[in-house]
């Protein structure tokens, strides 16, 4: 009678193959994890010396250790596709001529010109992002309130999936 390796399953058996490679896997993404989060601290920090070098190696390490411990046993899993990733695109372009929006409307306001903000209820079956459906809805719907607060002039204020409304803040007349 012929052995199998040890590591190799036995047909009709109930036991797994080697999972070596998700071990693998999950380091090389916590390293990225590390340099992606201590890269960004770095941008953020604006200049370079001892404390900031020994923040960005405390800052990257808790982000990576919360990412190792809470973020991968979570129950959300987002899957994207670019469907998902549309909403930003828009967003994006949009943002210099509300940015000089806001400008304007904040140079109003130091002058006693111009009035707060106001915030809007929209019926959420009007918004193609807060409703999505399928595999990658949860990706679509925080991408989706992502970009709708990317915005400088508005921002979501709540997303209620129960009573199907989407509240949002804007300094003008274009809460969306």
């Amino acid at each position: 009678m012929a052995t199998l390796p040890r590591d190799v399953p036995r047909a009709g058996s109930m036991r797994a193959g080697p999972i070596s490679g998700i071990k693998e896997r999950s380091t090389r993404d916590a390293v990225a994890i590390w340099i992606a989060l201590a890269l960004a601290y770095l941008v953020f920090a604006g200049s370079l010396s001892v404390n900031e070098g020994l923040a960005t190696v405390v800052c990257a390490t808790l982000g990576t250790a919360w990412w190792w411990v809470a973020g991968r046993r979570g129950g959300v899993r987002f899957r994207f596709d670019r469907a998902a990733l549309r909403p930003v695109g828009p967003a994006l372009v949009g943002m210099p001529r509300q940015t000089a929006r806001v400008g304007l409307h904040l140079i109003k306001a130091l002058l006693g010109r111009a009035e707060g903000g106001a915030t809007r209820d929209r019926s959420a079956a009007e918004i193609a992002w807060a409703t999505p459906h399928g595999d990658t809805a949860p990706a679509a719907r925080a991408v989706g309130l992502f970009a709708a607060s990317l915005a400088p002039d508005s921002y979501v204020l709540t997303l209620d999936r129960e009573h199907g409304t989407v509240a949002t803040h804007a300094l003008g007349d274009s809460a969306s």
